[in-house]
């Protein structure tokens, strides 16, 4: 059965829980990438491009954070001076080199990568895409 969507009466954005407590609007990437290095602006472009790509991506933005969501969120970056620090939400643990830290919510496992390269956004896309997916099982639960 899928989870019905509520939306926004003021953004229109769409949420899986009724009256979800959130920051109208979805910011502005510029204010994330403003003063960072081009090498940086170049991987975090390529990391937004295979996102949006997975399928209906949102990309929020406040700050140096970014929350990328399709009915939830299944990934977030932190953008830093010298990499991006991305935590992938997946529904089991990962033993891959790149990821640094896993958390385990009972729900989730967050698994913690930094990027510093486009090889390195390579190296994870295939876990990226499990995130996602394992994003919109969760809506049809």
């Amino acid at each position: 059965m899928m989870t019905r969507m509520w939306a926004c009466p003021n953004c229109n954005r769409q949420f899986t829980r009724t009256n979800q407590r959130h920051a109208c609007g979805t910011g502005d990437r510029r204010e994330v990438l403003r003063g960072r290095p081009a090498d940086l602006v170049e991987l975090y472009t390529a990391l937004e491009t295979f996102m949006t790509a997975l399928g209906a991506v949102e990309c929020v933005t406040r700050e140096r954070y970014v929350l990328f969501r399709s009915c939830k969120v299944f990934a977030d970056a932190t953008i830093m001076t010298d990499a991006i620090r991305l935590a992938v939400h997946l529904g089991r643990r990962v033993d891959h080199a790149m990821f640094i830290k896993s958390v385990t919510d009972g729900k989730q496992v967050t698994q913690i990568a930094k990027l510093y390269t486009r090889a390195d956004l390579e190296a994870i896309k295939t876990f990226l895409h499990e995130a996602y997916e394992h994003s919109i099982a969760s809506r049809a639960a």
